[in-house]
């Protein structure tokens, strides 16, 4: 599920963290060729991305687990969880 970014932290290890606005957090490395994020090396790049969007699987994650407990099938439940909620 997208969200959008609200702030950046560092977690204990020097990692930069995604605060997102659902409350959960996502890391963000430059760690290339895996992972290529340069914009998260510097305040003023990281700065910008606050407002964009980046996906939660947390949020989808838990949006799977409600459709199974309703009684839906792996694929039925798959599929409701990568649709967009209604605004």
């Amino acid at each position: 599920m997208d969200r959008q970014i609200t702030g950046f932290h560092q977690d204990e290890q020097g990692v930069w963290v995604a605060e997102l606005e659902c409350g959960h957090q996502q890391h963000v490395r430059h760690d290339p060729p895996w992972q290529v994020r340069p914009w998260v090396l510097e305040p003023s790049t990281r700065q910008g991305r606050v407002g964009t969007i980046l996906p939660c699987s947390i949020c989808d994650a838990e949006k799977y687990e409600d459709a199974r407990i309703q009684g839906l099938c792996h694929d039925g439940a798959t599929e409701v969880s990568r649709k967009k909620p209604l605004a």
